[in-house]
């Protein structure tokens, strides 16, 4: 080969090893071991703009270097470093950023060759080193955010419980004297209105170091201000208080509105931050003293500094309606207290006269002293009826008095839910049948007796049944009736109060319906206020001081129960009383809740009784009447006779009744009067069902009816009656036929 054929071949390869450098992206400079640069690619030309010849000419590093800096690229600092890395021979590769001054960021990579030669690559990591600065300032960011919500979070969940303020405010200056570097801080409430308003100090917080740096006197001078208040008009705060900005303020001790005790050199720059209520008003400040003033003026810092005064303000918002609240309260417990004492005292002095006036309106009335004429007569009738009324007027008044002065005890017994209906009824009968008012009764089987007070159920249930026939016009309809019911069905009721209801809680449910004047809904709620009345016009009928329904209402919340109504103008109302049967609510484990609609109510105690049939003395007779004076007349009877009476007004109910999967053969009554003539369902169609019922057939069956019509007495007996009686009743032959018919079982069951 000869020498043309070497160069060109030389040529040929310097050209395809240029070709292959100039592919690479980054810039490369190959140096042998004198330090002359022997190999160079375009982006190195193009990076700096060093022409080729210049670097063709195989400069040494350091006159590269040196023209780079000339060119004002790097700095000499970063020329040195350079020439450091070269000069380290020992050093086979090194990694290290030059930041250029046209903030152009260069990754430069040396390696020692195997000759002693350096190649030098330098990369352009400018765009990848600013994703990272912005990344890590994303991440700082995001840190602070996420510390500031947390900051935030935390100040919220403090704020639920929030009754402590002083807790919740050093929580929030302990974080805020944190993050903003502050020496001290403190959150001031305005108390007071107008001249006579200052603001005092709930927390404040002040850092060991500014302790340390300037003495317990000028801290002490600091916390004596705070404590005792600082007044209207007096320093910097009241101007954030009446413009509601904050103010930032550099040189706090030179200010001439600067307050004595925090004229301070330490005291340098100062934020003084509105705490707002709901409203916007001003109601206390937060003060920081920053070593930074810029730090309290960065938006971010201010955003979270704002988010936390309007937190405090909720906070303080808070706590002073609570105190407002509780001031209130205790002085309508005071007043509430004294009145229900009043009330009392007045009573007490009220009934004493009135004794006299009753007792002399009776003697008089007897006319033991002598005669008086019929006139006279009657101004003493009238005078024995307005105290009588005016007595009734004063018990109330005292009874209410009495409950709401908390000194009402209960005796609480076992009370047979029929005696107690019974009797309520027959005190209201002979006002009743004054205007001509049907009178039912109706008892759930499942209810037989709890423990209740007595007198305060009879108190109850005699409230509203003389609500009932006071409003009822002449020829209406009461009835009393009592069930088993529970908390889901109360839940839906109008009540005067919205205490939360256990729908699994069972309930004796007193229930007073009348088809009186009715009550329009938008005045149910006056119902159960003292001394409020529906009607208050001067032209109004009915009289009374409205402590009826009210005293009602009270009796039933010391049996732990409520009250609740339904009214409809011209169509009636029914009232009703819940009492909670605790005692059953222990026994119902296990045991299915039933409920029946209004129109299945059962008013017959079949409750299974504590001993048998066989050895009981009390028999039970159920009587199936509609008519209220006819079912008095047949109790009063039986009752006197001693027999247990129970009654259903109607042929629907009594054939519920039989079908009813709850009757057992020990809740069978001994005996069953049935009249003929029913509404719904006749008696004769009653029988046939009896005697066609396996359980029922047993129960002997009397048919009582005033038809008296030939053929009467054969058709009930082909019924499947067991004896027969027409009305009017005789006394004699209907107790008669009761015993015969009762005793007769007793007999069977005994053998």
């Amino acid at each position: 080969m000869n020498l043309e054929s070497i160069e060109m071949r030389l040529q040929q390869l310097k050209q395809e090893q240029d070709l292959i450098v100039n592919q690479v992206e980054n810039a490369i400079a190959l140096f042998d071991r004198s330090h002359q640069l022997i190999l160079f690619n375009n982006n190195l030309i193009q990076m700096w703009g060093l022409s080729p010849e210049f670097l063709g000419k195989k400069p040494k590093d350091e006159v590269v270097f040196h023209h780079i800096v000339e060119q004002g690229y790097w700095s000499e600092s970063q020329k040195q470093q350079l020439e450091t890395y070269l000069q380290t021979a020992d050093t086979n590769n090194t990694c290290f950023y030059l930041q250029q001054s046209n903030n152009i960021c260069l990754e430069v990579y040396t390696t020692l060759t195997s000759d002693g030669g350096r190649l030098f690559t330098f990369r352009d990591v400018t765009r990848y080193q600013q994703a990272l600065r912005s990344a890590s300032e994303t991440q700082a960011s995001l840190n602070a955010e996420v510390r500031r919500l947390n900051f935030l979070q935390q100040l919220t969940e403090r704020l639920q419980p929030a009754t402590d303020l002083k807790e919740l405010g050093k929580f929030a200056l302990g974080y805020l004297v944190e993050v903003t570097g502050a020496a001290f801080g403190d959150v001031k409430v305005i108390i007071g209105n107008g001249n006579q308003s200052y603001a005092s100090a709930i927390t404040n917080q002040i850092s060991a170091q500014f302790i340390a740096t300037h003495g317990e006197i000028a801290v002490a001078e600091m916390q004596g201000l705070l404590s005792q208040g600082i007044p209207y008009n007096q320093g910097l705060l009241w101007e954030v208080v009446e413009t509601g900005k904050p103010i930032f303020v550099e040189d706090y001790y030179k200010h001439p509105k600067a307050l004595p005790g925090f004229k301070h050199p330490a005291i340098g720059q100062l934020g003084i931050f509105p705490i707002p209520a709901a409203d916007g008003t001003i109601i206390g400040v937060l003060t920081l003293e920053s070593r930074s003033l810029q730090k309290l003026q960065q938006a971010p810092q201010q955003d979270m500094l704002i988010a936390a005064c309007r937190t405090l303000g909720v906070a303080i918002e808070r706590v002073l309606a609570q105190e407002n609240l509780r001031q209130i309260n205790e002085d309508l417990e005071r007043a509430s207290q004294m009145k229900s004492e009043f009330l009392a005292s007045m009573s007490h002095e009220l009934r004493t006269p009135l004794n006299s006036i009753l007792g002399f309106s009776d003697l008089l009335l007897r006319q033991s002293a002598g005669s008086l004429s019929d006139r006279q007569l009657n101004y003493v009738q009238t005078i024995e009826r307005s105290g009588e009324h005016l007595l009734q007027l004063i018990n109330d008044i005292l009874d209410l008095s009495k409950v709401e002065a908390g000194k009402v005890e209960l005796n609480l017994k076992p009370i047979s839910i029929h005696y107690l209906c019974t009797e309520c009824l027959k005190m209201i009968q002979l006002r009743a049948v004054k205007k001509r008012l049907a009178l039912t009764l109706e008892l759930d089987y499942r209810l037989e007796q709890v423990n209740i007070d007595e007198r305060r159920a009879c108190q109850i249930l005699i409230n509203l049944l003389s609500n009932a026939v006071k409003f009822t016009p002449e020829g209406g309809q009461i009835k009393l009736s009592s069930r088993l019911a529970y908390g889901s069905q109360l839940e839906k009721e109008y009540r005067p109060d919205r205490s939360p209801i256990n729908p699994s809680t069972p309930y004796l449910c007193l229930e007073v319906q009348d088809s009186g004047i009715g009550i329009a809904k938008h005045k149910w709620h006056l119902l159960f206020r003292p001394f409020q009345q529906v009607d208050t016009s001067l032209t109004r009928h009915h009289e009374g001081t409205g402590l009826g329904l009210v005293l009602t209402k009270r009796l039933a919340e010391l049996h732990g129960g409520t009250v609740s109504l339904e009214s409809e103008v011209n169509q009636g109302s029914k009232f009703r009383v819940w009492i909670p049967l605790t005692e059953m609510r222990q026994q119902q484990t296990g045991i299915a809740q039933i409920e029946f609609q209004p129109e299945s109510k059962i008013n017959l105690q079949l409750q299974e009784p504590a001993v048998s049939p066989a050895k009981s003395q009390t028999k039970r007779v159920l009587v199936v009447e509609d008519q209220p004076y006819n079912q008095a007349f047949i109790s009063e009877v039986l009752e006197l006779e001693g027999y247990k009476v129970e009654m259903i007004y109607d042929g629907g109910t009594m054939m519920q009744t039989i079908y009813s999967p709850l009757v057992t053969p020990q809740s069978l009554p001994d005996l069953i009067l049935m009249d003929i003539q029913l509404p719904q369902v006749d008696g004769i169609q009653i029988i046939r069902q009896l005697k066609a019922h396996d359980l029922w057939k047993s129960v002997p069956v009397v048919a009582v009816t005033a038809i008296a019509m030939s053929g009467d007495r054969d058709r009930c007996l082909a019924a499947g009656a067991d004896a027969y009686l027409s009305k009017p009743l005789k006394v004699d032959e209907l107790i008669a036929c009761v015993r015969l018919y009762t005793d007769k079982e007793t007999k069977e069951v005994n053998q």
